[in-house]
């Protein structure tokens, strides 16, 4: 009593193991025998992408980014390890908030995303079955965390400059012309006197001859100062096309909650204004999350997101020339589109229809024609979570996908969209079947699906070296999409009315899905599937991982044994930084040596086990005609899933904290 106590408190370091999510929820990094990267929502805050799929551009090894066209709103194509199929589609699945989602990975609203994991090998793919051949994001949003209320405000505003096509080294107007008289200069050369302003000038003054006998200061005074004069005229096409563009992104957010409950809800605005002329995306998002602690085991969650997007332009499709990115290129520098009079100067070396020529004016297109998509996506998603002991889980969630798509094609009368679809309505003696006035398009596509899944998990540890983990679970699955369409002839934007399409007699267009009235299609897809995974960890250092899956689908089955898909994957890794002979280097953060091999799955859409036609009619007798089916695709009942086998090795290092 009354002597001192000396307390001397010693550190104790304990390893905190990094977590990563994986399929069907989440996994310690050491004992991950799989190969993933990770991007997390500071990484995408700080590059203040618009974009999820900007997200993982230069951020994850083996993950390539590609532009699909530059379109404002539009995704960018991802090869995540090269192409995993050959007939079906490359691109990967996407998983968000533990469900397949079937939409536009571009409606998701990147504020809203807590972490993307690229899933690359079998081992980390193959239990989530048919389509995870091409890889597997899995996108984690974020959620509501205990404490004070959270208000959270994002804005940016980007200035995208034009396209220079200074770079790319395009003729002037001088240059093309000494191009063209040294082509017009060569007798040896097949010469198509009919394109390109200087051949069209020297057919016009007769001094093509001339030219090619004493040069150019052999013809005639008049044709030299035509031709001279074509050297000061000049279009900047980069100008005509493009411009600088104003991007805006406005993010809300507002978290937060008790032990009892959780909650965070967002709204997002994004207005993007395309660098091509005319052309502009806008889109809103609305994100709502609330998690219960029903009882003391008992969890639930309810999230519903919403979307709705506008795409706007003009139409692009009548020929491949005639695209901005194309036409910019390709042409004359010297071609004028408008006269003093400011009435449209049509491009005379455009190559038409049939050999037939077809005025063609850029401004007059971007004028005339308008091109609209909307999109509306809901998708309500509910969790439940029931922990019977510490170490065994239940777990059930059902999701919903509501998607609706509207596109809008109008082409006014005076267009060259217009006019080339009249030279297909040209008869021998010269008339033309199509109705006076514009042409109006509107499509349609409705999707909706259902996806249930019910998993148990076990993780215990034995002996305390001796770490065991087991998941099994049951998966249903359907989707639905309904494409319908509409095209008007003769359409009157006035009265907003069209008419009728009468074709004469023996006329070979009636059979032209161009000239297709209205046409509506479903396709329907159920999958059922069972899975199960377990792994095996000894005292931290060595995991041995193995999974199962097998996949039913109403695609496959003419021959039962090809309906269900067997997927499966083993793998194995070795934590040689926790080895006692590596004890003593602080310095290294992670050695992992790790393998896998497994096979994957993929679903070509386009082929079928039954028979595949198209209704049509025929002619039987004169004034009569029956119906029948033209067969697009044979019955072929041995027609199975398409595999792909996969292995990996992988060696992973860290040093120094990670950095």
């Amino acid at each position: 009593k009354g002597g001192e106590q000396r307390v001397v408190m010693q550190s104790d370091t304990e390893l905190i193991d990094e977590v990563v999510v994986v399929a069907y929820g989440t996994q310690k990094k050491s004992s991950f025998t799989g190969a993933a990267s990770t991007v997390g929502a500071k990484s995408i805050e700080k590059r203040a992408i618009t974009n999820v799929t900007a997200a993982l551009e230069g951020n994850a090894s083996g993950v390539q980014v590609t532009a699909a066209t530059g379109q404002p709103g539009e995704s960018s194509s991802i090869r995540i390890r090269g192409f995993g199929s050959v007939n079906a589609s490359n691109a990967p699945l996407y998983v968000v908030d533990g469900t397949i989602y079937n939409g536009s990975i571009g409606d998701i609203n990147p504020a809203d995303i807590e972490s993307m994991t690229i899933l690359k090998d079998a081992a980390a793919t193959a239990i989530y079955g048919a389509k995870a051949a091409n890889g597997v994001i899995v996108i984690t949003t974020k959620k509501g965390r205990q404490g004070k209320l959270r208000v959270n405000f994002s804005g940016g505003v980007f200035y995208t400059l034009k396209p220079d096509l200074g770079k790319l080294n395009l003729m002037n107007s001088s240059e093309k012309v000494d191009f063209e008289l040294g082509l017009a200069s060569r007798s040896d050369l097949d010469y198509r006197s009919d394109y390109g302003e200087v051949s069209r000038l020297l057919s016009k003054y007769g001094q093509l001859d001339a030219l090619r006998e004493n040069g150019f200061n052999g013809i005639s005074s008049e044709a030299q100062r035509a031709i001279d004069a074509l050297r000061g005229q000049t279009t900047d096409w980069g100008d005509v096309i493009y411009r600088n563009a104003v991007n805006q992104q406005y993010n809300l957010s507002i978290s937060g909650g008790s032990d009892k409950a959780t909650y965070y809800f967002s709204g997002g605005y994004y207005n993007e204004q395309g660098t091509t002329r005319k052309t502009g995306f806008e889109r809103y998002n609305l994100t709502l999350k609330t998690d219960f602690d029903l009882a003391k085991n008992l969890k639930a969650g309810v999230s519903l997101f919403l979307n709705d997007s506008k795409k706007n332009g003009y139409l692009t499709d009548g020929d491949a020339f005639i695209n901005p990115a194309n036409y910019s290129r390709n042409a004359n520098p010297y071609l004028q589109l408008t006269d003093e009079k400011g009435d449209y100067i049509y491009d005379p070396d455009i190559e038409g229809y049939s050999g037939r020529y077809v005025k063609f004016n850029y401004l007059e297109e971007v004028d005339n024609t308008d091109y609209t998509l909307k999109n509306r996506s809901i998708k309500p998603l509910f969790t439940l979570d029931y922990r019977l002991t510490d170490w065994l889980k239940l777990q059930t969630q059902f999701s919903m996908q509501l998607d609706h798509s509207a596109t809008e094609k109008v082409a006014a009368k005076e267009t060259y969209y217009v006019r080339k679809y009249r030279e297909k309505t040209r008869g021998n003696d010269g008339s033309y079947f199509l109705p006076d006035g514009g042409i109006i398009q509107n499509s349609t596509k409705d999707m909706n699906q259902y996806h249930w899944k019910l998993q148990g998990e076990f993780n215990q540890v034995f002996g305390e070296v001796h770490a065991v983990n087991y998941m099994a679970g049951i998966e249903l699955r359907r989707s639905k999409v309904t494409d319908l369409m509409t095209r008007g002839f003769g359409y009157d934007p006035n009265s907003l009315t069209t008419k009728p399409l009468v074709f004469p007699e023996g006329s070979t267009q009636i059979d032209n899905a161009e000239f297709k009235q209205y046409s509506k299609s479903f396709t329907e897809d159920r999958f059922l599937s069972v899975y199960m995974t377990g792994s095996y960890t000894y005292n931290n250092r060595y995991t041995f991982f193995g999974s199962l899956r097998y996949d039913g689908s109403n695609m496959f089955g003419v021959d039962r044994k090809y309906k269900y898909l067997p997927l499966w994957a083993v793998s194995g890794a070795w934590n040689i930084n926790r080895e006692a002979f590596l004890s003593d280097a602080d310095w290294l953060s992670d050695l992992k040596l790790r393998a896998s091999y497994g096979v994957q799955g993929n679903v070509d859409k386009d082929t079928s086990p039954l028979v595949v036609g198209e209704w049509d009619n025929t002619q039987v007798l004169p004034d009569n005609s029956e119906s029948n089916i033209i067969v697009s695709s044979p019955p072929n009942q041995y027609l199975r899933w398409e595999k792909t086998t996969n292995w990996n090795g992988g060696l992973d290092v860290a040093v120094l904290g990670n950095r």
